[in-house]
């Protein structure tokens, strides 16, 4: 079984132990499976598989048992339960300290950009959980203590349509292209574009879609050819999704791995180069504790300064963040680097002259 049908089975098989934890009385498969369509789990799956996920409670110490039922079409059919006593103490709700409430409270501010999925779904089922186990006081005092903790600037909730992040989801899930259609900064409405979705990744209060954008089909071709290179395609942008029956081989590298070398969410199809760069003692620690790069190494220097050591660095990302450190930092590897600053310095101080100049020269006309 491969890492994504054993994901799947894993989302469906903890979805059981709730469903069948909390009913009153034995379900059948087909009960079970409406149950899990109605939670999103599924969209359709054969009953020979629903079956293999009760064995695969049962191979892990559940009572699961087997009974007789009628259907509403008056044949027997199997049922289904957890047996009380035997196996049953996996699933007695665990007890709550108040820091684990602060925890989980804490954790809907951050992961509010998720507003709509799966994973948004299950913390509040998590919290609906925890409320009936912890008492009205408890969960109030705890919320008022909440308020010692800020999230800032804090997402806004519910800020995707839950029907595009279910499409964007399930593409990924099952290994889909997925069409979008897609206002690029450069663009002046929707454009529709064909992705090959890898994962959903959250930056900076917001989500984008790690895929490899298909190309157009060349004629005579049925499908489009993919570049194979990792782009993030922000959902802000996208104006509708629809998921495709065309399936796709995932990339073998980790969308992680990929993000280990960006200070950003950037990608570019040049390769990497090492960086060295000088940063005066007065952001030496904020370069320490940012930090400035994911992979940065770091050595102290007597003035109190730091030299950050760069193995791989894109100069597209790379430049403008340094810009933004104005005089506090000096890059002094790669040389051609150095050269492009001083140009890009040039022309803030020529534009900000420029404009100096003008606004002298309108005051001198007000005076006269």
């Amino acid at each position: 079984m491969d890492s994504i049908n054993r994901h799947e089975q894993l989302l469906r098989v903890f979805s059981l132990i709730d469903i069948l934890f909390g009913a009153r009385h034995p379900l059948t498969t087909a009960e079970l499976k409406e149950r899990l369509r109605a939670r999103g789990v599924i969209d359709e799956m054969s009953d020979k598989n629903i079956r293999r996920d009760v064995e695969f409670l049962e191979n892990f110490g559940y009572a699961v048992k087997r009974s007789k039922r009628r259907s509403p079409r008056g044949t027997v059919c199997t049922a289904w339960s957890i047996e009380p006593g035997k196996g049953a103490e996996e699933l007695v709700a665990p007890a709550v300290t108040l820091s684990e409430l602060l925890s989980l409270a804490a954790a809907r501010d951050f992961l509010a950009p998720l507003a709509g999925t799966c994973y948004w779904r299950g913390i509040g089922q998590l919290m609906a959980k925890l409320e009936k186990v912890a008492t009205p006081a408890l969960i109030a005092y705890a919320e008022s203590h909440k308020d010692g903790l800020v999230v800032h600037p804090k997402p806004a909730a519910a800020k995707y349509r839950a029907r595009m992040l279910n499409a964007v989801n399930r593409a990924i899930r099952r290994s889909l292209e997925l069409e979008i259609r897609y206002t690029s900064l450069a663009d002046a409405r929707p454009r529709r574009t064909v992705l090959r979705p890898e994962a959903l990744v959250v930056y900076d209060g917001a989500i984008y879609i790690a895929a490899v954008k298909v190309a157009k089909p060349v004629t005579g071709r049925r499908r489009g050819d993919a570049d194979d290179a990792i782009r993030f395609f922000k959902l802000d942008r996208v104006a509708d999704a629809r998921v495709t029956s065309r399936s796709f081989t995932r990339r073998t590298e980790p969308v992680t791995d990929l993000l280990a070398d960006s200070i950003t969410l950037y990608r570019s199809p040049a390769a990497p180069r090492r960086y060295r760069i000088r940063v005066d003692a007065a952001r030496a620690r904020w370069a320490r504790e940012k930090p400035f790069h994911p992979r940065q190494r770091v050595r102290e220097l007597a003035d109190g300064g730091v030299i950050l050591d760069i193995d791989r660095g894109w100069d597209d990302e790379m430049i403008p963040q340094l810009l933004g450190l104005g005089d506090m930092v000096e890059v002094l590897e790669p040389e051609d680097v150095r050269d492009r600053i001083v140009d890009e310095a040039r022309k803030i101080v020529d534009r900000y002259a420029g404009r100096l100049g003008t606004v002298r020269s309108e005051r001198g006309s007000r005076r006269a």
